[in-house]
């Protein structure tokens, strides 16, 4: 039996569940111990939580791509796959996978994301509206990943976790 829920992963339905999936998402937790901590204290023994987001590499932090990234997609924390092993693995969760899906990934050419970043500035410069100007942001945000996935400082990666009975 499946059933697919689309809500705040910090306040999950009771469960037991055998396998939780979060793709593109646990990239928008304001904190991802708390966030796992909650999808595992709903895992039935021996469930999986399947993990698919971005991740940047250390060297990324402080970065002027990783903060654009940030502020245009809100993304309060971005954890790298260091970080967020060992908060699976706090939350009773071990590690059986851990899988750097990153060549799969087509970003574009540097100067392919220059030239839309000067259209996405000009278009900014005269939209009218408070939300137009958002998805701008958003849209400058996606270009910054591109930067930091051609620069190597990004990782798209699937960590897979079984809970530990």
């Amino acid at each position: 039996r499946i059933e697919v829920r689309a809500q705040s992963y910090d306040a999950p339905p009771a469960g037991p569940f055998d396998v939780v999936v979060a793709i593109e998402s646990l990239a928008h937790s304001p904190h991802p111990p708390q966030t796992v901590a909650a999808l595992a204290a709903h895992l039935a023994p021996g469930g999986w939580l399947a993990v698919v987001d971005d991740m940047p590499a250390p060297e990324a932090r402080g970065t002027h791509d990783l903060a654009l990234l940030k502020a245009g997609w809100r993304l309060p924390v971005l954890a790298t796959p260091g970080e967020l092993r060992p908060t699976l693995e706090r939350s009773g969760l071990g590690v059986v996978a851990d899988h750097d899906l990153t060549a799969e990934l087509r970003p574009r050419t540097l100067a392919r994301i220059a030239s839309l970043e000067a259209l996405n500035r000009a278009l900014h410069r005269c939209a009218p509206w408070t939300a137009w100007r958002a998805l701008l942001d958003s849209y400058q945000g996606g270009l910054a990943l591109e930067r930091l996935y051609r620069h190597g400082l990004m990782n798209y990666r699937l960590l897979l976790a079984r809970k530990i009975s």
